[in-house]
C-alpha cells in the first residue's frame, strides 16, 4: 500500500496591488504611472518603491537613496535620513507651510523575533526633523485634525 500525504502550507501571502501614483526623482522629475502598494503588509512601504510606467511595462524598484519620494493611493513617502539611515517616512498632515508629521516604520528583534514598530516625526519649516513621543503626539495630532487646525511644534510632546 503507497501512502500519500498532503501538506498545506499556511503561509499568507502579502497582497500587493498597483494603483496610480508618480515617483519623485532626485533631480525633481516626476515619473507618473503606477505604483505597486502592499495592503496587507504596510512595512513593505516603506522599504521601497516599484514603479512601472503602465501594465506589462518594465518595474523599476526604487529604495529612499534612489528618489525624493512618491505617492501612491493619497499617501506621500519621503524620503528622510533616520539614526543615519535614508528610509522612507510617510507624511501624516497635509498643510506643509507649518510643521509637517511622519511616520517610520522599523523593524527590530525582540526575544528573537523580528517586529515592526511605528514611530512618529516632525519637520518643521527650517527642515529640522524630530523624533517625538508616539501615543502623546498621536492624541494631539487626531484632536488638532478633529478642530481642522494647523499642528505646531509647540503642540507635539518632543522626546
Amino acid at each position: 500500500m503507497v501512502g500519500c500525504f498532503i501538506a498545506s502550507n499556511k503561509t499568507t501571502f502579502a497582497q500587493a496591488k498597483y494603483f496610480k501614483g508618480y515617483v519623485i526623482q532626485l533631480t525633481n522629475d516626476t515619473l507618473w504611472g503606477e505604483i505597486k502598494k502592499n495592503t496587507k503588509r504596510d512595512y513593505d512601504n516603506f522599504v521601497k518603491v516599484s514603479y512601472r510606467k503602465n501594465e506589462g511595462n518594465e518595474i523599476k524598484t526604487f529604495g529612499p537613496k534612489k528618489i525624493r519620494g512618491y505617492w501612491v493611493d493619497s499617501t506621500l513617502f519621503v524620503s528622510r535620513m533616520i539614526e543615519e539611515d535614508m528610509v522612507f517616512v510617510k507624511r501624516m498632515s497635509a498643510d506643509t507651510s507649518s510643521t509637517v508629521v511622519y511616520e517610520a516604520q522599523v523593524q527590530f528583534e525582540q526575544v528573537g523575533e523580528v517586529k515592526v514598530g511605528t514611530d512618529y516625526y516632525i519637520e518643521k519649516p527650517t527642515k529640522e526633523f524630530t523624533k517625538v513621543k508616539s501615543k502623546k503626539a498621536l492624541k494631539v495630532i487626531e484632536d488638532l485634525k478633529a478642530k481642522h487646525k494647523k499642528i505646531e511644534v509647540s503642540d507635539l510632546p518632543l522626546k
